[in-house]
């Protein structure tokens, strides 16, 4: 998150007084306590070194014997929840009882949720700030219904819908640059051949067409290698998403959850508008060579070799994935009489079917048996055009037979 660092202090005294994460903080002095590495929170402050025996669930720290023996005594921390550093059983009790402090009180414990202004409080926090509030809960009731909200429940298949996606990005990347490489050796072998053909006076036009390819090579493979390894680095993020959130769900306290899910909220947003944004920015890059006809017919009185010409066309990856269509045998899965016309169909990702027919645009079960819904026009509509599962174009008569969309 953005925190504003104030005028008044140092940025050394300022980053102390950073929000700590305290899923991070926990699962870090996990991975240290397994591989016998964690040392009594209380001793590092006092910069002495002890070997930690127990962990103060409370107070999110490591003790040794000595500090084990006082914690248990002092009044203030007596009945806190100590656990054995060797209980490797019970691990993951830390994460599910470690308190979450307040981002402006930092010794107050966050103990309820503001549903007016969708913040985590301290009891401080409701008493300054929220007290005419009228939708204020404990922050156990509040993580419970968020967890058995819609949105979170289908948070994880949204993820891995954008890694099914990512993938179909990386998927016609690699397929634009198999086809790239058949395209220039294609090009070459035309060249090569016809080279054969003609005098040794073009060798210097030759070897300029090479280095023009190879130009080419140099600066769109790149081009699109970049955008492929792009996508790769959004898949591993997508991931980390997932196991971020499937960790949360299980053992994050529920102020930790609450403010885990706004973070993933807004990556999911970002996500859908950064894959938006690239089935519009992604280019198809082809390469053709255009003979020069001189070359066949004037072997002598020639300027050039011929040229190249790279193209970047609009591809639509999500909707149009690469195929060979030499190797594609039509086979008919199912017939449906629908019983008047049809001018446009689209087919969704989760199988339903759009028809625009008569006046009005239909959506259909996945065997177009039966519409689920649909949208009256004032025109009768022609083709259409979905961009994803909920957003499209469709053509529509507006005077006699001229069209508009």
């Amino acid at each position: 998150m953005f925190v504003s660092k104030p005028d008044d202090i140092k940025v050394e005294e300022w980053s102390t007084k950073l929000p700590t994460n305290h899923i991070l903080v926990s699962l870090i002095d996990m991975n240290e306590t397994k591989s016998g590495q964690k040392l009594c929170t209380a001793c590092e402050r006092e910069n002495e070194t002890e070997s930690a025996c127990s962990w103060c669930v409370n107070c999110s720290e490591a003790l040794c014997n000595t500090c084990d023996r006082h914690h248990r005594k002092t009044k203030a921390t007596k009945s806190h929840k100590l656990v054995s550093i060797d209980d490797h059983e019970t691990n993951d009790i830390p994460l599910k009882f470690a308190d979450v402090f307040c981002i402006e009180h930092h010794e107050k414990r966050i103990k309820a949720y503001c549903n007016d202004h969708s913040a985590v409080c301290c009891m401080t926090c409701v008493m300054l700030k929220h007290r005419k509030c009228d939708n204020v809960g404990s922050i156990e009731d509040a993580a419970e219904e968020m967890k058995q909200s819609d949105e979170v429940k289908e948070f994880e298949d949204k993820l891995k819908d954008f890694k099914t996606s990512l993938e179909t990005f990386v998927q016609n990347r690699v397929d634009n640059l198999q086809n790239l490489d058949r395209n220039t050796k294609r090009i070459k072998l035309e060249v090569d051949t016809l080279f054969k053909e003609i005098s040794k006076r073009l060798e210097e036009l030759k070897t300029n067409v090479m280095l023009e390819i190879a130009k080419i090579e140099k600066e769109v493979k790149p081009e699109i290698e970049d955008e492929r390894d792009e996508m790769k680095s959004k898949i591993a993020a997508v991931e980390n998403s997932v196991v971020l959130f499937q960790t949360n769900m299980k053992h994050a306290p529920p102020a930790q959850f609450i403010q885990a899910m706004e973070k993933l909220t807004e990556q999911k947003t970002f996500l859908e508008n950064y894959l938006r944004d690239q089935s519009q920015k992604i280019k198809e890059i082809k390469v053709t060579f255009i003979t020069n006809e001189k070359v066949l017919e004037m072997k002598n009185v020639i300027q050039d070799f011929g040229r190249l010409d790279v193209k970047r066309s609009d591809t639509d990856v999500m909707s149009h994935p690469t195929v060979d269509m030499k190797s594609v045998e039509p086979i008919l899965s199912s017939e449906v009489e629908i019983g008047f016309d049809v001018e446009g169909i689209a087919l969704l990702r989760k199988g339903n079917v759009i028809l625009s027919c008569k006046k009005a645009i239909e959506l259909r079960d996945p065997e177009c048996r039966s519409v689920v819904s649909s949208l009256s026009l004032p025109n009768r509509p022609r083709d259409l055009k979905m961009i994803s599962d909920t957003e499209g174009a469709v053509a529509v008569d507006v005077i006699g037979p001229h069209y508009g969309s």
